[in-house]
């Protein structure tokens, strides 16, 4: 159980679930080119040629598409999904606006150059040929006001008080009041340089090394800047009040710091909005303590199976019958009790930082000229100030299909690499550059970034792991989060220490009868096998967890009939009759209902 439990949640806590797309094998949508729609479209209504010309001509788009998510379709929870990324808005003012702050007179073309999980971005060219960036959330990036205002806030401290390399924000409107544009959007520079993600490949050794090498520094930087307290980074204009006594943050020096511009706020890290989270009542924050923080994820997690919230995407198993609030309910309470004596270990990754989760090819900007030489990080929103060992993970861009090494120490090709043929002997190099790319940038870590480190290296620790998994009973880890409480039990000594008596310190507030130890133990027997269920079900579709359904607008008509015949031989190897098929029917989160 553990081991299993383990791996999963290792997977599932490495790659949030949201930010990094989730597709169909057969699909190649993350390495397309980004879709690019014209406004308006040929044969609509023009506006004055001053303003813009038209980027691209498509008789299938029109006026609405530039509102509508046009780059995709879902499998199921179509409805849903397109209504959460609508966004209507007025573009002849936004274009106005977005000439007048660099200070030409007009844009002279539109062109939509990104549609991912949660904005809209334009890149609009004005008439002496600078470009900028207009971005839009859509309603389901987080809550209004908050979401833009704080990525502001974030991108302007790390660019004028960390000095990283962060584009420069012309002007933003975080307010549908007093808004002539209709919607919320920022309006900042075109990021300089190229993609990293298309120069990656062509890059040798060495190369990658140069650019790992600014990642660790960049991190080092973040890890270093310690904020007093949990919450997402504002202008102390945009929050409701204000705090003018507490430090700011502590920098690397130790040295506490005020400020008159930032402040921490209510958090707006998607944990606490998505999937109907945004309408409860729940804390937000922001918190003074690790303790605080805690309580409220669980809380928060309380709260969502109070009000029958469920993860809609494809969970991590599959489960026949209904899933016991009860249960859930239970290991969570039970876990409350124990938070402030388990957290993990090491103090110093607790720090409260900022982090940059997706750290893949495409958020990072190098030079044309000098590929080595990272010039831009974008992709800030939603970032909050957290605890280290919550959000520190391995750059995106190093994942790769194969064993992580056992130790540090240099990564050596397979002793029969010379009587391996030309195709193996290339799987084997490619693998042992991924792997010395991972040493190097754990190596590189562990020298200069010691706290970013320790909180990778403790990831597997109880203290570690029943820390943060929490956060994920609403997609029915509650099994898993009973069996470390279990292990707590036993380990409270060590956790707490002997006191004079040679008993515990404080005493455990856990105990497990046997009964009920015997009931934890079926839950997790069934909870095994939906995990293989669920595996089942991916193998024979060629789908992957989590995957939300989207798909290419090309493939969507071939995926969805295949994704239809995967249901039908589910139900027909694991229904044995009518009411039994129907119960699975009701039960499969990629079926729908509506």
């Amino acid at each position: 159980m553990t081991a299993i439990c383990r791996a999963v949640l290792s997977r599932q806590l490495e790659a949030p679930l949201i930010g990094r797309s989730c597709l169909l094998l057969t699909t190649s949508y993350t390495n397309r080119s980004h879709v690019c729609d014209s406004y308006p479209a040929p044969g609509r209504r023009q506006w004055s040629s001053s303003l813009f010309r038209i980027a691209q001509s498509d008789s299938s788009y029109n006026e609405d598409a530039l509102y509508r998510f046009t780059s995709g379709r879902w499998l199921w929870g179509e409805r849903q999904q397109l209504a959460a990324r609508y966004v209507k808005f007025d573009m002849p003012k936004l274009l106005r606006l977005a000439a007048s702050v660099v200070g030409s007179n007009s844009c002279v073309q539109v062109v939509k150059i990104s549609e991912g999980q949660y904005n809209k971005v334009f890149l609009l060219t004005i008439n002496d040929g600078r470009e900028v960036i207009a971005k839009l959330p859509n309603p389901n990036a987080g809550r209004p006001h908050f979401t833009t205002a704080s990525e502001v806030a974030t991108m302007n401290f790390l660019r004028n008080v960390l000095h990283l390399a962060i584009p420069r924000i012309y002007t933003w409107n975080s307010s549908l009041s007093d808004n002539p544009i209709g919607a919320e959007y920022i309006l900042m520079e075109k990021q300089s340089g190229v993609m990293l993600n298309n120069v990656w490949d062509d890059m040798d050794g060495s190369q990658k090394a140069e650019i790992l090498k600014q990642v660790v520094g960049i991190e080092k930087i973040l890890a270093s800047t310690r904020f007093t307290k949990f919450g997402g980074l504002y202008y102390k204009h945009d929050l409701p009040q204000s705090d003018s006594t507490t430090p700011l943050f502590v920098d690397r020096n130790g040295h506490e710091v005020h400020s008159a511009e930032f402040e921490i706020g209510p958090t707006n890290h998607r944990s606490f909005f998505d999937f109907g989270k945004g309408a409860l009542e729940i804390d937000r924050g922001p918190w003074s303590t690790l303790e605080e923080y805690v309580a409220a994820v669980a809380n928060r997690e309380i709260a969502c199976i109070e009000k029958g919230l469920r993860y809609p995407g494809m969970p991590e198993g599959l489960f026949y019958g209904p899933r016991h609030t009860s249960t859930k309910l239970s290991a969570l309470n039970k876990y409350l009790k124990v938070a402030p004596y388990v957290l993990p270990e090491e103090e110093a990754t607790h720090a409260s930082v900022l982090w940059h989760d997706d750290l893949h090819t495409q958020n990072f900007f190098v030079d044309s000229d000098s590929p080595t030489r990272i010039v831009g990080i974008i992709d800030w929103q939603s970032v909050s100030a957290s605890p280290l060992f919550m959000q520190v993970t391995r750059p995106g861009f190093l994942d790769f299909n194969g064993p992580i090494p056992e130790e540090l120490g240099k990564v050596s090709l397979p002793d029969n690499f010379d009587t391996l043929s030309p195709g193996e002997q290339r799987e084997a190099k490619a693998l042992h550059q991924a792997q010395t790319l991972h040493n190097l940038y754990m190596a590189r870590s562990y020298q200069q970034n010691p706290e970013a480190f320790l909180a990778m290296q403790q990831k597997g620790s109880l203290r570690h792991q029943v820390t943060v998994v929490p956060s994920t009973v609403l997609m029915d880890y509650e099994p898993y989060l009973n069996h470390l409480l279990r292990e707590v039990e036993k380990e409270w000594p060590n956790i707490m220490g002997p006191g004079p008596d040679g008993l515990p310190l404080v005493p455990c507030p856990l105990h497990f009868p046997a009964a009920e130890i015997e009931q934890q133990e079926k839950d997790e027997e069934l909870w095994a096998q939906g995990l293989q269920l669920m595996d089942a079900f991916i193998s024979d579709t060629g789908s992957f967890k989590h995957w939300d359904g989207r798909v290419s607008n090309e493939d969507y008509e071939t995926l969805k009939d295949q994704l239809a015949s995967g249901i039908e031989r589910f139900l027909d190897r694991e229904a044995r009759n009518a009411e039994e098929r129907a119960a699975w029917l009701k039960a499969l989160p990629f079926v729908d209902h509506d």
